[in-house]
């Protein structure tokens, strides 16, 4: 199976959780806009052949990626054009969530709900409830929430 085939049935199975909702904000726009050609594309060549793997694969992208992987590679060897085609669509999506994301050697983080996030050299984070320590620690440590009989946090 040639080494493209794979990335772009992940892309399709993301596509498929929520028609690319999630992908979206993940891809952005013009990404997602290749994602749904390729979805299209691919789930109407692969539907001639195996159609019951086209109708499963959208509700139940995990059970159905290899049969969806060996099906497509079947197809893009019977039809040169076709995988020229997704080769270029997979190459346009790869750009555009590249110009999406963050500029070349950036990253982008995005922490959704009570999340933290750390980036770089001695970044430290906790999320919600946790407790972060950078550095050596020594001593007891008071987390607190166990109090001995007086009623103090006792050290851990």
């Amino acid at each position: 199976m040639e080494a493209w085939i794979t990335p772009i049935v992940i892309i399709l199975g993301k596509y498929a959780l929520d028609k690319g909702a999630e992908l979206g904000r993940e891809v952005g726009p013009k990404a997602l806009d290749t994602a749904r050609e390729m979805f299209g594309m691919v789930l109407e060549r692969i539907g001639r052949t195996k159609p019951e793997t086209a109708q499963e694969f959208p509700a139940d992208p995990a059970t159905y990626q290899k049969p969806l992987e060996k099906a497509l590679a079947e197809a893009a060897a019977a039809d040169p054009a076709f995988a020229d085609r997704l080769r270029a669509l997979l190459a346009e999506y790869e750009a555009a969530a590249r110009e999406h994301g963050a500029p070349a050697g950036g990253v982008r983080v995005e922490v959704r709900g009570s999340g933290a996030a750390a980036v770089g050299p001695g970044a430290v984070a906790a999320g919600a409830g946790g407790v972060a320590v950078r550095g050596d620690v020594s001593g007891g440590i008071v987390t607190g929430g166990r109090g001995g009989e007086d009623g103090e946090p006792q050290p851990v």
